[in-house]
C-alpha cells in the first residue's frame, strides 16, 4: 500500500498544489497523492510509531483493502486505510491535548477514563460485542478481553466500550541465545552445567538437546528447556557467564526496567489469583509474617481497600526485592553502567557480539527488537548478521525454589489502546476496520510481525509463529502457556487513580514521613 501525504488545507493553498479534499475526523484534510482514486473511501488511522512500529499496520490495511476492492460504500467502491505513523504526534499526552484529525488511532500513554469524558473517543460497544462470523469466527471481541480489563473499561460508562485494548507490556531478561549455546549456559537435570561437545554433528546436537533440565515450567522438551528454573540457579547462571569472562546484564542507567523485569518476578511468584489482589484490593492475601534465617512464614489476611497497604508484604515482594539486591545491588554482574538510555543498552546488547565487553542478557521491554531496527540494519550494512539470523530469547522467570516449578504468571505493565475519534465522518468503515484487526487471524499476524503479543487472548496460528524472528517465537511460546494480570479492575480506588496501578507505582513507591522514596 502506498502511503498518502497529508497536510493542512492553509498549507496546500500556499503552495499552490492540486488537492483532493477528503473529510476525516473533526475537520477537513488534503490527501496529495496521485494514486488518490476518487471512486473508493478512505479512512485515516494514525500510529504511535514507537516499540510495535507501522509495519503490521500497513500490512494489515493492504489486506483488509483487498478483502474489500467490491465492496460498496455509497457511491464509491473498494476502500483505501491511509496510515501515518509519529512518535510525538501520535502519542497518548499529544493526542489528549490536540484536536483529532484521523479516522482512527492506536497509542500508549493512554488514561481511558480521560479520552472518555473529553469526548475523543467513539462509542464502541457494538465493535466489541458483535459477532466477527463475517470473518469466519464464531466469538466476539469482548470475549478475548481479561475480565480485569473488561470491568474497567465498562465500570463508569453503563456498559459501554470505547477503546480497546492494545499491545501487552511484559519486561524482562532477552538472553543471547547464540552466546549461550556457544559457552553452553544451560543446566542439566542434576542442575550442573551441560558439557558441549563443539561438534556440529547432527548426533552432537541432539545429545546436547537431550541433556537439557525441564526449566522452569517442570516439562520436558518445551521452550525454556535447559535456562534457570530456580533463583539459586539464576545466580549460578551469573557466576557461570561473569566466570567465563562475559558480563551476565546490560541495561539503561535509569533502574526502572530492572525494577519492571522484578515486577515479573513478584507477578510469578505470587500467581493470578494473589497478584490481582493488587488490583480487586479485596480477598484473602498470603502475607509475610516472619522472615527467620532467610526463610520466610506468612500468614492469611483479608484485604479490603481499607488495609490494602498490607500486601506490600506478600511474599512474592520480598523474594523479587532479595533477587534485584544480588544480582544488581552491586556492579558484580553488570560491567560499566550504561547512562545513555534504553537505546543505547540495546546497541551495546547487539554489538557487543563484534568486539570489547560482551553481553549475555538485556533488560527490556518486549518492543525492544522494533526499537533497535537502526541498529540491526547499520549491522547488516556492514556486512554482519542480518537481524534475522540473530538468534535472541525471552527468558522466563525462575521460581524461588524447586516446590514452584510450573506455569508463568505474567505482569503487563503497559496503557495502550486502540480506538475511533469520536468526530469520524467515517464512522461505519472505521468499525468494520477496528473488527478486522481483531480477528484471531489479525492478531496473530500482529504478534509475528512485532514479535509483540496483543493485550487479548487468541491463538497464533503456526504459520505466522514461524514468520516470527526467534525472539518473537520465544515470546509467542511463552505467552501460549502463561496466565497474565493486567493492572485493571472496577474497584473504586484504582478508577480515581488508575494512573498509579497502571504500571505498579503504588508499589514501586511509598512515603515515609514527608519524604517519597523509589523502590
Amino acid at each position: 500500500m502506498k502511503s498518502k501525504r497529508i497536510v493542512a488545507l492553509m498549507t496546500t493553498l500556499l503552495m499552490g498544489a492540486t488537492t483532493v479534499g477528503v473529510f476525516s475526523g473533526c475537520g477537513p484534510e488534503e490527501i496529495i497523492d496521485s494514486n488518490y482514486d476518487d471512486t473508493k473511501a478512505y479512512i485515516t488511522v494514525g500510529t504511535y510509531a514507537g516499540g510495535v512500529g507501522r509495519a503490521w499496520l500497513d500490512a494489515a490495511a493492504e489486506r483488509f483493502e483487498k478483502l474489500n476492492e467490491n465492496t460498496k460504500y455509497g457511491d464509491k467502491v473498494g476502500v483505501v486505510v491511509d496510515v501515518d505513523a509519529d512518535k510525538v504526534i501520535y502519542g497518548g499526552a499529544n493526542l489528549k491535548s490536540s484536536s483529532l484529525k484521523k479516522d482512527l488511532y492506536f497509542t500508549e500513554g493512554v488514561n481511558y477514563y480521560e479520552f472518555v469524558t473529553n469526548d475523543k473517543a467513539a462509542d464502541i460497544t457494538d465493535v466489541i460485542t458483535g459477532s466477527l462470523s463475517q470473518y469466519g469466527e464464531s466469538g466476539t471481541i469482548e470475549a478475548k478481553l481479561d475480565q480485569g480489563i473488561k470491568d474497567y473499561m465498562t465500570a463508569q460508562t453503563g456498559g459501554k466500550y470505547y477503546m480497546v485494548p492494545f499491545y501487552t507490556g511484559f519486561y524482562g531478561f532477552v538472553y543471547d541465545v547464540d552466546l549461550f549455546e556457544e559457552e553452553a549456559f544451560y543446566f542439566d537435570d542434576d542442575g550442573n552445567f551441560i558439557g558441549l561437545d563443539k561438534g556440529s554433528d547432527d548426533a552432537a546436537r541432539a545429545a546436547f538437546e537431550a541433556d537439557k533440565s525441564n526449566g522452569p515450567d517442570g516439562k520436558e522438551k518445551t521452550y525454556d528447556d535447559g535456562l534457570p528454573a530456580t533463583y539459586e540457579q539464576m545466580i549460578l547462571l551469573a557466576d557461570e557467564i561473569s566466570g567465563k569472562g562475559f558480563i551476565p546484564f546490560c541495561y539503561a542507567g535509569s533502574t526502572e526496567y530492572v525494577d519492571k523485569a522484578f515486577r515479573a518476578y513478584i507477578s510469578d511468584y505470587e500467581g493470578y489469583d494473589q497478584m490481582r489482589l493488587n488490583y480487586t484490593l479485596n480477598g484473602t492475601a498470603n502475607l509475610v509474617k516472619e522472615i527467620k534465617d532467610g526463610k520466610v512464614t506468612t500468614e492469611q489476611v483479608k484485604i479490603t481497600e481499607e488495609n490494602a497497604y498490607r500486601l506490600q508484604k506478600q511474599a512474592g515482594k520480598y523474594y523479587a526485592l532479595k533477587m534485584e539486591e544480588t544480582l544488581f545491588g552491586s556492579t558484580k554482574y553488570i560491567g560499566k553502567i550504561n547512562t545513555d538510555g534504553h537505546t543505547v543498552a540495546q546497541s551495546t546488547f547487539i554489538n557487543s557480539k563484534y568486539g570489547g565487553d560482551r553481553y549475555a542478557m538485556l533488560v527490556e521491554g518486549v518492543w525492544w527488537e522494533n526499537e533497535a531496527e537502526a541498529t540491526f540494519t547499520e549491522l547488516e550494512v556492514q556486512g554482519q548478521d542480518a537481524k534475522r539470523s540473530r538468534r535472541f530469547g525471552f527468558m522466563p522467570v525462575p521460581k524461588v525454589d524447586e516446590n514452584h516449578l510450573g506455569e508463568q504468571t505474567m505482569l503487563s505493565l503497559n496503557s495502550s489502546y486502540g480506538f475511533i475519534n469520536k468526530g469520524s465522518q467515517n464512522l461505519e468503515i472505521a468499525k468494520e476496520f477496528m473488527r478486522f484487526l481483531h480477528t484471531d487471524s489479525e492478531m496473530s499476524k500482529f504478534s509475528a510481525k512485532t514479535s509483540i503479543p496483543r493485550a487479548l487472548n487468541y491463538s497464533v496460528q503456526e504459520a505466522d509463529r514461524a514468520d516470527a524472528t526467534y525472539f518473537g517465537q520465544s515470546l509467542i511460546d511463552m505467552r501460549s502457556q502463561a496466565k497474565v494480570v493486567y493492572p485493571y479492575s472496577s474497584t473504586a480506588l484504582v478508577l480515581r487513580k488508575s494512573s498509579d496501578f497502571e504500571e505498579f507505582e503504588w508499589f514501586a513507591k511509598t512515603r515515609i514521613g514527608t519524604n517519597e522514596w523509589t523502590l
